[in-house]
Parts: C-alpha cells; structure tokens; sequence
C-alpha cells in the first residue's frame, strides 16, 4: 500500500484565545494569549500521523477566500505523501473561533460552511485502493455513508470512524461498516447513556470490529468482541484539550502499523494526545515520536 492511512474531512482555521472564562452576554473580556491555526477534526489527526512519520494521505476542501488560502497552505507543507484539496465558490471555507479557560475547558464557535459541498461524486477515489486505514472525520451525513460503503465493498481498506459528536442514528447505520470506532466518554454518555466499558460492548456488538472510549483522566478502554484492552492517562501540564480526540486518532493509526500489542497501541495514543495538550491548540505541542517513546519508558 502507499499509503498508511487516508484521512477524509473538513480543515478548519482557527483563532483560538486563552481566557480566564468566556464572556457572559454585552461583556468584554481579554485574552492574555492567542494563536491561528489549522484544525478540524481529520487535518489535526492527519497532521498527527505525519509528525510520527506516518505515510500519510489527505483529502479536504476549501472555499475561494483567504481563509482558504491559509489552509491549502498550511495542508501542502506538511508534506503529505498524497494531498486532494478540493476547492469550492459555492460557501466560504471553514472558520472556528475557540475561548479556551486556563483549566483546559474551552468553547468553540464553529462555522462549516464548504464542508457541505464535498461530496462523493466530486472526491477522486483511487487513493481508497492503495491506503491500510480510511479515516472519516464528521462530515455530510450521506457522503459518510457513501465512503464507509466503498470502503468495505471496493477496497482492502480498513475503516476509521471519529465517533466524537456523531448522532446516535448516524453512528448505528456506521457501525456494520466500521472497522475502527472511538469516541470519548462524553460522546457515549451523551448518546447511550453508558459507560466506556458499556458503549465499547455496544459498539462492537453493532458491528465495529474494535471500540475504544476515551476518558482523559480515567484512560482508555478498548474491545474487539472477545478481549478487553486498557491504558492509563499520564499526567501533563494541561493548558488546552483542543484537538487531544483528533490527536489520539492520528496518533493510534500510526500505532496500527506498529509491531505492538493493543494495550501499547493505546498507551502510545494516550501519552500523544496527552502531550498535545500542554500548548495552545491542537498542533502546537504535538510531541515528536521520540517524545512519545521515551515518555512511555518513563510511565
């Protein structure tokens, strides 16, 4: 394969604040740091499996605006070893605004916008054949249904699902083709109304081949039908928990093509994307993968 994993998603600019709180209505408040970036969830776990050396493949779409841009620049000196940028006069790209709290909490204005033009007729498709892992960020209901079905009928493909905030209606018409699905606890909670352990039981018995539920300070657990899986959270200096989800995706790909057992696999995750959160935003403290092992040793 050419490619070790192919994410597919929206790339987003962000102008990310750290505050003391968020605004209340009619008030003004100031920040004491701020920083633009490239998020969005499947470029910030896309960015994350390249740091780690990954070979990675991207497909993304943006408007005719500045904003745009910003983002096909920012996604072409990553280097990726295959970029699909589509580009669109139809919606101005997408744009969030994030007010991130001393405490790591934070709160997000997102704005869409052209994520909503791509669809399954206008993505050139071959990369799906030459890549080990499909990676789906949350995207056009349907198009995300387009994909997961491709995948599992036309290629050798295994499926990736970012499950943070899908609905529960999507997520159950996903599951039969998904091969990977993690979300974290809030999401299951919020959707099920179950524990990691429940919703990792849950999921595989829809048809994801492994779950994991991650739960920041409580680790996370992992299932694939028959043996449990778990690794423990590492303690950092948190500033901002932006983009930690997307993290662990990029991070724990990467770890699939790695010689390691499952527990290993999510331990490495956990200790990226706990890394991650020790600057502002989700790709500025990005460790490296030397970072990573070392601080595994350590643990």
């Amino acid at each position: 394969m050419k490619y070790n994993a192919l994410f597919i998603g929206s790339s987003t600019k962000d102008l990310i604040m750290l505050v003391d709180a968020p605004p209340e209505s009619d008030q003004r408040i100031c920040a004491s740091q701020f920083v633009i970036s490239l998020g969005g969830v499947a470029s910030t776990a896309a960015a994350a499996h390249q740091k780690l050396g990954g070979s990675t493949a991207m497909i993304s779409i943006v408007g005719e605006d500045e904003t745009g841009e910003y983002i096909g620049a920012d996604l072409k000196n990553q280097n990726f070893a295959y970029l699909q940028l589509l580009h669109t006069d139809k919606a101005p790209s997408s744009l969030s605004m994030i007010q991130v709290e001393k405490n790591g909490k934070r709160c997000i204005t997102h704005y869409g916008g052209c994520i909503r033009e791509m669809t399954f007729e206008s993505l050139d498709l071959s990369p799906l054949s030459h890549t080990r892992y499909l990676h789906l960020g949350m995207m056009n209901p349907d198009l995300m249904l387009q994909l997961a079905r491709y995948c599992k009928e036309k290629t050798q493909a295994k499926l990736s699902i970012d499950g943070g905030n899908l609905p529960r209606n999507l997520m159950e018409q996903l599951l039969p083709y998904t091969d990977i699905f993690i979300p974290d606890n809030k999401t299951a909670m919020k959707t099920l109304g179950l524990e990691p352990k429940e919703a990792c039981r849950y999921y595989a018995e829809h048809g994801a081949g492994f779950a994991a539920v991650t739960a920041a300070e409580d680790g996370t657990v992992g299932y694939d039908g028959s043996s449990w899986y778990y690794a423990p959270a590492v303690s950092v200096r948190l500033l901002d928990t932006l983009g930690a989800g997307d993290n662990f995706h990029g991070a724990f790909l990467y770890a699939m093509t790695r010689d390691w057992d499952m527990n290993r696999r999510l331990l490495f995750s956990n200790v990226f994307a706990s890394l991650s959160c020790e600057g502002l935003g989700g790709r500025i403290a990005a460790p490296s993968l030397e970072t990573v092992l070392k601080r595994m040793e350590e643990s």
